[in-house]
């Protein structure tokens, strides 16, 4: 009967915690989740904006197909600054190209998406007969400061199928 009574007191003297131990394992359990929360914040943060970059690189990219399919059938190209290209497509009409301050206008009609920010677009025109047209641009996404604005570069080049 002693030993049963000597187990008992044992047992009920390591029965718990101690509050000291209780609020030490909830500060670290509340440390490590804060930091996880974070992490998790953060990555859909960045989730977002690579969505984002995706969706106006296959933007821009569709407006970089529209012009070089337009400019491989065109003739009497010509460029007044590097952000303008203008000339006769297969049609016989005249187009213009150009950069018009987030986006890409042909003919002043709005080509590119407003999830796409141009922040710059080059017209390289080398007249010799091909016409050699480089395109460079610059693009980006809208309302994404917290990521130092990330850009893509996205460049080609157009030979003219047409001899002038």
């Amino acid at each position: 009967m002693n030993k049963i009574l000597k187990n008992k007191k044992v047992l009920l003297k390591r029965g718990g915690f101690t509050m000291v131990e209780t609020l030490v394992a909830i500060t670290l359990f509340l440390s490590v989740i804060s930091v996880v929360s974070g992490v998790f914040v953060r990555s859909l943060r960045s989730q977002r904006v690579t969505t984002a970059l995706i969706a106006a690189d296959n933007n821009a990219e569709l407006a970089i197909e529209q012009m070089s399919r337009e400019m491989r059938t065109g003739y009497g190209f010509s460029s007044a600054n590097p952000q303008e290209i203008s000339f006769t497509n297969s049609f016989g009409e005249s187009v213009t190209y150009k950069q018009d301050g987030d986006f890409i206008e042909r003919n002043d009609a709005q080509i590119t998406a407003e999830d796409v920010v141009v922040k710059k677009m080059e017209f390289n025109l080398v007249a010799a007969p091909p016409a050699k047209i480089t395109i460079f641009m610059q693009i980006g996404v809208p309302n994404a400061p917290e990521f130092n604005n990330p850009v893509i570069n996205i460049q080609t080049t157009v030979s003219s199928r047409a001899l002038d």
